[in-house]
């Protein structure tokens, strides 16, 4: 009896590096083909449900990706990788909340585990996207208060998104806190400084603030930036105005 379970393990492992093989020239449905028959022999063996689960994810399969990371983690709740194999698969049925949770398990078991971190790091990317998309809606219906604390709460989970800082910029505009939107536009144009809008969105502040002169240069890197847009150059157009008095039209540029 002992042999004959000695065999079907071996056998197993047999297969799971075929899968790996299979895996390694991206033959996702050799892999799941390989890993199934492990299971079969071997359905004990939490890393095989893993691995499918990669196989499922590579071939966007979710659900039963989640599905072989639960079983994995049931066979094995103190091994970090099922957690990150959990959280992969919530967050691409964009289940966040759970997503967090599993990693924040895997976190626990191993805090320095590459793959638990690179997930969390997933998923608060996601996390502030959604924020970002909260803010631009309250925006919308002019509660800019709301719209600033959203994309704080984005800022604080990725920091180095510049979109997130151009658009509290506008929000604090909309506010007449004009200072703090001239530090989110620097910091905009720090984190990407070839964005054109970064650099209209430190104009409109400037201007807001009576640097005329500081608007303009500002206002100019933007439409050397993007020579096509109208807005900006309309923008330019009325600080120049306001310097000299009188009515300033500018040629249009190719882009």
């Amino acid at each position: 009896m002992m042999d004959a379970i000695a065999q079907r393990k071996e056998e197993s492992l047999e297969f799971k590096e075929r899968a790996i093989e299979a895996f390694n020239v991206q033959n996702f449905k050799r892999a799941e083909q390989h890993l199934s028959s492990a299971i079969d022999l071997d359905p004990e063996n939490h890393v095989f449900y893993s691995n499918r689960a990669a196989a499922y994810m590579a071939m966007e399969k979710y659900e039963k990706a989640l599905h072989d990371a639960n079983e994995c983690v049931r066979l094995q709740p103190t091994w970090a990788k099922g957690y990150s194999r959990q959280a992969a698969a919530f967050l691409s049925l964009s289940q966040l909340p759970a997503a967090r949770e599993a990693c924040i398990k895997g976190l626990d078991l191993e805090p320095e585990n590459s793959q638990v971190r690179e997930e969390l790091r997933r998923v608060e990317i996601a996390e502030a996207l959604g924020l970002k998309d909260a803010a631009t809606e309250a925006f919308k219906a002019q509660d800019y208060e709301r719209a600033v604390e959203d994309l704080t709460g984005a800022i604080a989970l990725d920091s180095s998104n510049q979109v997130f800082f151009s658009n509290r910029s506008v929000a604090f505009t909309a506010m007449q806190m004009y200072e703090k939107a001239l530090d989110d536009a620097d910091e905009c144009i720090r984190l990407n400084p070839s964005w054109a809008k970064g650099y209209s969105r430190r104009a409109a502040a400037k201007f807001h603030l009576g640097d005329l002169q500081a608007a303009k240069l500002a206002y100019s890197k933007a439409w050397d930036l993007e020579p096509a847009n109208q807005k900006t150059k309309a923008d330019l157009e009325h600080v120049l105005s306001e310097i000299a008095g009188m009515k300033v039209v500018l040629p249009d540029r190719a882009a």
